[in-house]
């Protein structure tokens, strides 16, 4: 047992992880002492040694500004008797911050009250110094980007180099005495990315059709001794007096840190970082286009959802770095099983999906089970421990009758809870009769919920004012949705909103909730509004889902006239992330419907790496700064640069801003000095019914 303990204490230290361990005393954790290891209270800048304090000794050392936080957090925990994760400041003696993170599990009486709460904690300092680091260094190379010098080279009439600029001589490699007279092709080698010279110079173009020619964004510069640049350039013809085309002026820059920094986006964006298999979002992408050639061409594909049946053991015994080592060695492996047209993905935690590109049924069955051998064979060694993982895994056939992605996925993922629920270890073939068992999972019953709560008319809305920071103005509020369930319980959206989505049941909320605001508008019209008019505007959330349905457009039309209600009065939101996934239909619709007099929204800006690139292809009136930035803005001063300038760039481009999450005075005067038109959060307005308004 000594032996046991020793060796968890080494793998403990070497992850830098230490034990956390606190008695809770009649279901209150604030009432309760806290056990620290030797390495915990080093955590906490104490001598290191084991340390036993009471829990208001320990909150002590919590920053001031985490504290709250962290002990509702804990008492929540406490009163579900639930594994909880978090993450916390902590001030040290030396008046130093450092950031902590636990994972802990609590443990309760028979009678369900929590006694004890268990976990491990860690030092995330570093992790958190580089997060800010890269950000910082991000808004660098943005402001680098965009201050860097033009290369500018000319032609006569017949494309021979007249003139290069210092930059175009430093990036192109020829000085201006040797490039003159030279032909513009050999003095500025211009190449696709992918490889071969572009079919037409684009200077030889542009004399050619006497007409500027746009930006090229996928050319790269071939200089004089061999490098190649990534570039951007475009060409324009130089007029004589008299209309004649005297030659060409051709402007290009540098954009290889852009275009890398675009491609490792791009990376990220669709794989998972720990194994670099491709993530659930460009999986689902995958089975997209599998989907389509089966309804056209009537090809036969199959769909493999894996679940590794012993994972969990791993992590609970050996940690997570153990966990995520594991998953990584099975990435490996999985893909010298497949053939070269297999897709393999991690589809999170300790799921795998795998699509099998012409596979017929009894070929996927025999792939599937080959897989399940080669993972139940697999022997994961651990800090002298080997154990035996196994995989559990559902198999579904994509052919001409497949419905969506999300059906798929379904169908694949309930395959594989029955292939669990059977015995682990084995495979399982979907056949649509497995549907009345896969209802016993959580997100069908939510599915049940949903469609009770339509029935029933369960959903509510509520209003949070988004309030003008420098002048009064008429009234603006968001409208969120709530369930009210049949006990008078209110459900968020974050309980109800992924189940939605997975089961296509998004556009009817979106729909609800436009109906439900146009009826509010009319009622309120109606009522004759105690202070003098309905509020002007109301803010709508749309769905990603939602930009795809192509009846939407058609239906807010039809609420607009049944009720009476001025587009103007309506402001759509729309997140950046789906606005960025689904960019063609998200310009089309907005489009239309600001030609209408509807404005429009842009939800979360900032929580996307490509924020500034795609702003300009969006026509958004309003753009709402992500409450990650507004959130520490008071501590925190990169947060307070990324504001300053994602507002100055909105008022550029003729938007106007709304910080979000903004709860106090101290924040507020914040925003509003920096020149933020609106507010949204506790500091300017709670959250109330919208039927309020008629009561």
């Amino acid at each position: 047992m000594r032996d046991l303990q020793r060796r968890l204490n080494m793998a403990m230290s070497a992850a830098r992880m230490a034990i956390w361990d606190s008695l809770v005393v009649n279901g209150r954790v604030d009432e309760g002492t806290v056990h620290w290891s030797a390495d915990g209270a080093a955590l906490l800048g104490l001598p290191r040694r084991d340390l036993t304090q009471p829990f208001k000794t320990f909150i002590g050392h919590v920053h001031p500004d985490d504290r709250d936080a962290l002990l509702t957090r804990l008492q929540e925990a406490a009163e579900r008797c639930a594994s909880y994760e978090v993450d916390y400041r902590v001030c040290l003696p030396d008046g130093s911050t450092r950031w902590l993170a636990a994972h802990a599990q609590c443990f309760c009486s028979e009678q369900g009250v929590a006694e004890r709460t268990l976990g491990i904690i860690w030092d995330t300092t570093e992790r958190k110094h580089q997060e800010l680091r890269l950000a910082e260094q991000k808004e660098l190379a943005e402001v680098t980007l965009a201050s860097i010098g033009d290369g500018v080279m000319t032609t006569d009439a017949r494309g021979r180099t007249r003139y290069l600029n210092r930059v175009a001589e430093q990036l192109t490699g020829w000085s201006a005495e040797l490039a003159h007279d030279q032909p513009i092709e050999q003095t500025l080698r211009l190449e696709h990315e992918q490889g071969g010279a572009p079919a037409e110079h684009v200077a030889l173009r542009c004399l050619r059709l006497k007409q500027s020619i746009g930006l090229s964004d996928s050319s790269q510069l071939v200089t004089r001794d061999g490098r190649r640049i990534a570039v951007e350039d475009s060409a324009a013809p130089i007029w004589s007096s008299g209309g004649d085309v005297l030659g060409a002026v051709v402007v290009f820059r540098d954009v290889s840190h852009e275009r890398k920094l675009s491609q490792q986006l791009t990376w990220y964006a669709s794989h998972d970082t720990l194994t670099g298999l491709i993530n659930r979002r460009e999986f689902e992408q995958q089975i997209a286009n599998a989907l389509h050639s089966s309804k056209h061409e009537g090809h036969v594909h199959a769909l493999l959802y894996i679940d590794l049946d012993q994972f969990k053991v791993v992590n609970d015994t050996c940690g997570h770095s153990a966990g995520d080592v594991l998953l990584q060695m099975l990435a490996k492996m999985l893909q010298t099983q497949m053939r070269d047209s297999d897709i393999l993905a991690r589809l999170g935690g300790d799921e795998l999906g795998v699509l099998l590109p012409h596979c017929p049924p009894d070929q996927a069955l025999l792939i599937a089970d080959q897989l399940r051998q080669s993972i139940k064979q697999f022997r994961f060694a651990w800090d002298s421990r080997s154990f035996e993982i196994g995989a559990s895994i559902g198999v579904a056939e994509v052919n001409h009758d497949s419905k969506s992605v999300t059906e798929l996925m379904m169908a694949a993922d309930q395959a594989c809870y029955l292939a669990k629920e059977q015995g682990r270890n084995r495979v399982h073939f979907y056949q649509e009769s497995d549907l009345k068992l896969a209802q016993r999972q959580g997100e069908m019953q939510w599915v049940a919920r949903l469609n009770e709560a339509f029935e029933r008319d369960f959903f509510r809305l509520f209003a949070l004012p988004i309030v003008n920071l420098e002048e009064p103005a008429q009234a603006h509020d968001e409208v969120l949705i709530r369930i009210e369930n049949a006990k008078g319980d209110l459900i968020l959206p974050g309980a109800f909103i992924p189940a939605a989505e997975r089961y296509d049941l998004m556009v009817a909320i979106d729909r609800w909730v436009i109906r439900a605001v146009c009826d509010h508008v009319r009622r309120a019209r109606e009522h004759n509004h105690p202070h003098g008019a309905a509020p002007a505007q109301y803010s709508i959330n749309l769905s990603g889902t939602s930009l795809n349905d192509e009846g939407l457009h058609d239906y807010i039309l039809a609420q607009f006239s049944e009720h009476g209600v001025s587009p103007a009065s309506i402001c759509f939101e729309i997140t950046e992330t789906a606005a960025i996934a689904n960019l063609p239909k998200a310009q089309a619709f907005m489009t239309r419907l600001k030609a209408l007099g509807c404005s429009f929204s842009l939800d979360d800006f900032g929580s996307g790496l490509s924020s500034f690139a795609y702003l300009k292809a969006l026509p958004v009136d309003f753009l709402k700064i992500d409450g990650m930035f507004i959130r520490d803005i008071k501590s925190n001063a990169i947060n307070c640069a990324l504001v300053k300038a994602i507002n100055e760039v909105g008022h550029v481009m003729g938007m106007r801003t709304v910080a979000e999450y903004v709860e106090d005075d101290e924040t507020l005067t914040l925003v509003r000095n920096l020149g933020v038109d609106y507010a949204q959060g506790l500091a300017v307005g709670g959250l109330r019914r919208l039927s309020a308004e008629l009561e």
